[in-house]
């Protein structure tokens, strides 16, 4: 019935570059400890929890449409399948950080920031390809008979500057103390 076009497409991206560059820039801890030494791997999962969790689940309940950009039906997606999908948004962060910091432990920093680059550029593909679905407000039903609001003249557009200002704020203290424990690493 759905299947990997029903996660939020532009923030599994966001989610994995995020993780990807949570490895990179702890790269100290991950090669001296591990990718679950703490306090590393604490932050990421309290991010992928706290931030990422809670905003894929606002979107997947209140604006299900939108957040599929419109190609499932909601009316057709069980209830309980958002919970899945939540954990699947949090996973790609915790995947990513996962996958990265293997990268770094073989000494393949310069892979892991080529993949992000990669991954960075593909979002920003995804992102312009789907600006018209990302921009409109609308039910399913209403898009595809090309009818919608536009995106600042509902709740959706302020409930997205507001999970970005959140995503971006808790990505970069994360990163700030990520760099903070990689000097702590270095000097022991």
């Amino acid at each position: 019935m759905f299947g990997a076009e029903a996660l939020i497409l532009v923030a599994a991206l966001a989610n994995l570059c995020l993780g990807l560059a949570f490895a990179v820039l702890a790269r100290d801890r991950v090669r001296a400890d591990g990718p679950f030494a703490g306090p590393a791997f604490l932050f990421v999962v309290l991010h992928a929890a706290v931030v990422v969790a809670p905003i894929a689940l606002y979107f997947y309940a209140v604006h299900p449409a939108w957040a599929w950009h419109y190609w499932v039906d909601p009316a057709h997606v069980p209830g309980l399948a958002i919970v899945p999908l939540v954990v699947g948004h949090a996973g790609l962060v915790i995947g990513g950080w996962y996958g990265g910091a293997q990268l770094i432990r073989h000494d393949r920093r310069d892979l892991a920031l080529y993949a992000l680059g990669g991954l960075a550029l593909t979002f920003v593909g995804v992102t312009v390809a789907l600006a018209h679905r990302l921009t409109t407000s609308a039910s399913y039903e209403a898009f595809h008979q090309d009818h919608g609001a536009g995106f600042l003249q509902v709740d959706l557009g302020w409930a997205v500057i507001t999970s970005f200002m959140a995503t971006a704020g808790s990505a970069i203290y994360v990163a700030i103390e990520l760099l903070r424990d990689g000097r702590r690493v270095r000097t022991r």
